[in-house]
């Protein structure tokens, strides 16, 4: 028979692999790649997202499938718990993730991202705690009766949007200028930079929270 304890016990063991996969991809720390827009990405203190850029790069180059043992595991758990397909499981284990990457004490603090009144990093207790609120919000289909769990969600998809703006504009920039005017051509970045810096800044602070 399948109970409330039960359940509960499959999370824990779900959000203890989670957290392995995360910590195992906090301790690769492969080289970033790439310099310019790792430079960029300092000056706005999200030096975490070099390093989870990176870590994508090296699990598609160097990766057997691209996938790791405990990324399986916790995919596969998600699975069972969801009753989702593996796709959608392995995107939304990624999810979280991801967001526990923009948390965690370790992916700020070796890069330089010191700034008075930056919200900090999160301790191993509190990246536990945020595993949990986040894996039983995207079981529960991205819902919850949380206030404050979402308010971080929205802040979360507000970094999205900002970053992708980011994405952009750097791709753009990247583009031979052969056949390109002299002006007109190249878009400012401080307000999007700006506008990245601040949603991460809510994201971090908000989750801090939770």
């Amino acid at each position: 028979m399948h109970d409330d304890r039960d359940s509960a016990e499959e999370l824990a063991a779900l959000r203890a692999a989670v957290l392995r996969h995360h910590d195992q991809s906090v301790r690769l720390l492969p080289r970033p790649r790439r310099l310019r827009v790792m430079r960029r990405l300092q000056r706005l203190h999200l030096s975490w997202l070099v390093l989870a850029w990176a870590l994508v790069d090296a699990e598609r180059m160097f990766l057997p499938g691209g996938l790791f043992a405990n990324e399986e595991q916790a995919v596969r758990m998600y699975r069972q718990l969801s009753g989702k397909d593996q796709d959608v499981a392995r995107d939304e284990v990624w999810r979280v993730v991801g967001q526990l990457w923009a948390l965690d004490d370790r992916l700020h603090e070796p890069l330089g991202d010191e700034r008075p009144g930056a919200p900090r990093g999160a301790d191993p207790g509190e990246l536990a705690a945020a595993a949990g609120a986040l894996l039983g919000y995207y079981l529960a289909g991205r819902r919850t009766d949380d206030e404050l769990l979402g308010e971080v969600e929205a802040s979360w998809a507000e970094f999205e949007a900002s970053w992708a703006e980011f994405e952009e504009v750097t791709e753009q920039q990247r583009e031979p200028a052969v056949g390109r005017g002299l002006a007109g051509h190249r878009r400012a970045e401080p307000a999007v930079e700006e506008r990245v810096q601040a949603a991460a800044d809510r994201y971090r602070g908000l989750a801090a929270l939770v």
